[in-house]
């Protein structure tokens, strides 16, 4: 058996000698973590291909959300955790499939909102609702997290933009969801049941509380289970709002 790789040794198989946040905040991550650090060693080329990929600041903070949340998940130790399964079958699916129990419990795919959350906020939540519920698998809970930052980040109202949205559908507003890739509003609503649950983390990166919304969806064909939807929110600790529709 080969010696076990450094910590640096892996920092620098996912970001070479790019000196950034991205580096620091995974080799300290690491260091806190035996478990996030044999996930990081186990996809480290994944990693470091979607590290070369992320040309600016706006990329790189995308991806530094998504470890993030690998970090997180493991720090849970009744959580296993996969990464991307559904990219082997060159589907378009959610970032990472949760075990717990020995089986799968639900699905998190990642999204982090760029920019400040000012006039346009709730289109930019439209985008990317729209854009993530439609890639979700039928047959198990989906959870879509969602990353914003900024000074407005935590006085958003994410609950209430989720049930603005929900109305929105059901009042038939077709052209809206038209310009996020749905035939009308009937077709969101149709697919809406995929997903389960909606985390809102805001202030993720920041020395600050995060600021947690978790949403359950009331139509959702598979409920994110009570003991799983606490242990979820409990991983990120501070600051926890629970709501639903």
């Amino acid at each position: 058996m080969g010696a076990r790789v450094s910590i640096a040794e892996l920092v620098w198989a996912v970001c070479g000698d790019r000196a950034d946040e991205l580096g620091a905040r995974l080799g300290g991550r690491m260091t806190a973590s035996p478990r996030f650090r044999a996930f990081v060693e186990e996809h480290r080329d994944k990693i470091g291909k979607k590290a070369r990929a992320a040309r600016d600041a706006e990329g790189t903070r995308d991806l530094a959300l998504e470890l993030e949340v690998a970090y997180r998940l493991l720090d849970e130790r009744r959580f296993a955790l996969r990464y991307e399964t559904y990219a082997a079958g060159k589907t378009r699916g959610p970032d990472f499939t949760v075990i717990y129990k020995e089986r799968p419990a639900y699905n998190v795919e990642v999204k982090r909102l760029r920019g400040a959350l000012d006039a346009g906020a709730f289109g930019k939540w439209g985008n990317a609702v729209c854009d993530k519920v439609a890639q979700m698998p039928p047959s198990i809970p989906n959870v879509v997290l969602i990353g914003a930052q900024g000074r407005d980040a935590a006085s958003f109202d994410a609950a209430g933009a989720l049930a603005r949205l929900r109305r929105l559908a059901e009042g038939g507003g077709d052209a809206f969801f038209a310009r996020r890739g749905y035939q009308d509003a009937r077709d969101f609503l149709r697919t809406l049941p995929r997903l389960s649950a909606v985390l809102y983390v805001a202030g993720w990166d920041a020395n600050v509380p995060d600021t947690v919304t978790l949403w359950l969806n009331a139509l959702a064909k598979h409920q994110v289970a009570p003991d799983v939807a606490r242990l979820l929110a409990g991983v990120w600790a501070a600051g926890e709002r629970a709501s639903a529709p």
